[in-house]
């Protein structure tokens, strides 16, 4: 059975190479002014009308997995697609919804002209990213929109909060159980006891009191 969670699984729950040979569909009127939205941003000309399509709530995961929330935690990232994509090109395809995903999910591929330090050769051209887009059933208002570059999961959050759970100091962490604290206790007493040193003579070569001040008593 798929299990979504697995790294190796984007957004819409398939590898990269499959979800980017997923089949071009032709978009619903009601998809329309999304996919029109969408373009406008990122391409970083949005205007009053971009906005009306999503909810006051709605999520944006950034390809590095941090998420930015409501329509005003959206408009602060138009710097950021504007430095993405400062040709002000882009090119979207909407791919078929695949089965396991509710029909009313927006799948998009955009591909965006390749910034000079993206482009490992020649032969890469455009930085394509996987767009998904959640509506809310009763309006049909954008809920959430995930982006993935390169039809990949973002998996650096994921190593992120890994380490910081490791640096995570629980106020219990110094807590001693009762029976722990008991043991401690008994064990302070018994180090911090005397000890007679005759028990350990014959180890140690230390003669006990009685002999050493028999071999010093002058002889009357």
């Amino acid at each position: 059975m798929l299990h979504l969670s697995n790294t190796k699984y984007n957004a819409v729950g398939l590898l990269p190479e499959h979800s980017m040979a997923l089949p071009e569909r032709e978009a619903r009127p009601d998809e329309l002014p999304i996919i029109k939205a969408l373009y406008e941003i990122w391409t970083a000309e949005p205007n009053d009308t971009t906005w009306s399509v999503f909810a006051e709530d709605v999520t944006y995961i950034r390809p590095d997995g941090s998420v930015a929330a409501g329509i005003s935690g959206v408009q602060k990232l138009i710097a950021d697609f504007e430095l993405r994509n400062p040709s002000k090109q882009l090119q979207q395809r909407i791919l078929t919804t695949p089965e396991m995903l509710s029909s009313s999910t927006l799948v998009l591929d955009h591909a965006m002209p390749a910034m000079p330090d993206q482009s490992t050769s020649d032969a890469v051209t455009a930085l394509q990213s996987l767009v998904v887009v959640r509506r809310r059933a009763s309006d049909g208002l954008v809920t959430s929109v995930s982006e993935e570059e390169g039809h990949k999961k973002a998996i650096a959050p994921l190593a992120a909060r890994a380490a910081a759970a490791q640096n995570f100091n629980s106020p219990t962490d110094k807590m001693v159980s009762p029976c722990t604290s008991k043991l401690n206790l008994v064990k302070k007493k018994h180090f911090s006891k005397a000890k007679p040193t005759a028990l350990f003579a014959a180890q140690t070569g230390a003669r006990p009191h009685s002999t050493l001040s028999s071999e010093v008593r002058p002889s009357s």
